[in-house]
């Protein structure tokens, strides 16, 4: 029996886990990736034969290899339905102090691993005529289109993903690939929770006054958040679409996100300013 299969990166917690749960539930076979033995376990006894759950590390080049090649048989006799890049990572700080290690490191989540991925399974998601065309879904989110400050590294990678999304989607078309961005806004996810206290290894910097109420702006960000549900509705809707549309935001107020984008950048600078003199109403992630 023919089977439409999903590779998808990062199920281990937050929109991953989620999108795998409503993926299997709509009658795909699911190729999910985790970083660790414990999380393999757990979902492999979850859901049983409708997934392959596999360990990898994006970031590590060799295991990207092999997991292909151990995957291969299935892409094989299947093809590949969708590539959806969802493993993420962010750290927020002010631009000046985030090491260079964990500058390259998020960049390497998300973006060049996404590139890795991408060209890999493109034999699969109909570059090769034996194969129906697919789709690559990129989870990425509104720091793509709007920068703050302290979010810099996350803001930049994921700007970076868009226009790597926007790329590929023009160079694909000939192929009949469709290559859509998901844009998030923030989403209840242990990505807020990771993130506590980190604004804190900057507390003796020249941005510490700024930086004093970080983990309440986290945890005030994190009570707004919408479910992580909203995500995993709109890719079913992405998949189960024949001609599905370039972006989804997926933000509580959408409207006024994209109105704000149009204001003049001296007037939002003026705005950003002032909520930095009183500390409030940045959000770091």
């Amino acid at each position: 029996m023919n089977q439409k299969v999903i590779f998808i990166t990062g199920v281990s917690s937050g929109i991953g886990e989620a999108t795998l749960d409503a993926l299997v539930s709509s009658g795909y076979f699911v190729v999910g990736t985790v970083r660790k033995e414990a999380d393999k376990t757990r979902l492999e006894s979850k859901y049983n034969e409708r997934t392959k759950i596999v360990i990898l590390d994006v970031r590590n080049k060799e295991q990207t290899i092999e997991v292909i090649q151990e995957i291969k048989p299935l892409l094989d006799m299947h093809g590949l339905f969708a590539i959806i890049n969802n493993a993420g990572l962010a750290c927020p700080g002010p631009m000046q102090y985030v090491s260079e290690e964990d500058f390259h490191s998020v960049l390497d989540v998300n973006v060049f691993a996404i590139r890795r991925l991408t060209n890999s399974f493109l034999p699969w998601l109909g570059m090769n005529k034996r194969y129906k065309p697919g789709k690559i879904v990129n989870i990425s989110s509104v720091s793509g289109l709007f920068n703050t400050p302290f979010n810099g590294v996350y803001c930049v990678s994921k700007h970076a993903l868009e226009s790597l999304n926007e790329v590929y989607r023009r160079e694909l078309l000939p192929f009949g690939i469709s290559v859509v961005a998901v844009q998030t806004g923030p989403i209840k996810t242990p990505i807020w929770k990771k993130n506590l206290n980190i604004i804190h290894n900057y507390k003796d910097t020249e941005y510490g006054k700024m930086l004093e109420k970080g983990d309440d702006i986290i945890t005030k960000s994190e009570r707004n958040a919408l479910l992580v549900q909203k995500v995993s509705e709109t890719i079913i809707q992405i998949l189960s679409t024949s001609n599905p549309k370039p972006y989804y935001m997926i933000h509580a107020n959408p409207f006024l996100f994209k109105l704000i984008k149009f204001l003049p950048k001296t007037m939002m600078d003026t705005l950003i300013l002032k909520n930095l003199q009183k500390g409030s109403s940045i959000r770091p992630i």
